[in-house]
């Protein structure tokens, strides 16, 4: 399955899912902290991201354990259908685990888990991927990486690099998510990839 972040154009998660449906086939729930704003606007925006034709992944907030709880509790107490939950390695995030979360690689730290998040930004500008990991990627963090920057869009260089790194092991039930934050962007990116992966 291909996906892309809740964030190709300014707006909410429904604006920008109503943009994405037909290019991809989840989004990606930004939910970088937990707040009534947040709370709020997903609480009356859940209904009609259920109407569309997407399947949905939720990045949990990065700030605070109790953050990353709280916005975890919401989407399993509504029973929105979550495919996967991306979380980083901070401080306490064992007691969140549930089946359905993934623990990303950061520049800075690689937390070994049964189900991780392989961000290729983070391996090229920080610690390396273990290449022992690989079996447990359950989702793929795809973007250009150049001169040091990353959420670029995808080039034919990183596409390269992601088809000989994961070889086999990208199959149907590996989610690509192509983290680039603007809708041209994320179309460029998914011809790369089409042209790198559809033979």
């Amino acid at each position: 399955m291909i996906g892309s972040t809740s964030w190709v154009i300014p707006g909410t998660y429904y604006e920008n899912a109503l943009l994405l449906e037909g290019l991809v086939d989840f989004v990606e729930l930004l939910v970088y902290t937990w707040d009534e704003d947040t709370k709020t606007l997903l609480f009356n925006e859940m209904d009609k991201l259920l109407q569309l034709d997407l399947s949905y992944t939720v990045h949990l907030p990065m700030d605070r354990l109790d953050n990353v709880i709280r916005a975890y509790n919401f989407f399993e107490e509504a029973r929105f259908p979550v495919i996967n939950y991306v979380l980083h390695p901070i401080k306490g995030w064992r007691r969140t685990l549930g089946e359905k979360v993934a623990l990303e690689n950061l520049k800075e730290l690689i937390e070994p888990h049964n189900r991780m998040v392989f961000d290729v930004g983070h391996h090229f500008l920080g610690k390396k991927f273990p290449a022992h990991l690989k079996e447990a990627i359950v989702e793929i963090h795809a973007m250009g990486v150049i001169d040091g920057r990353d959420h670029l869009p995808l080039d034919r260089e990183t596409a390269a690099f992601i088809k000989g790194f994961m070889g086999d092991l990208i199959t149907e039930n590996v989610l690509i998510n192509f983290e680039v934050f603007d809708l041209e962007d994320l179309k460029n990116s998914l011809k790369v990839w089409s042209d790198t992966f559809v033979e």
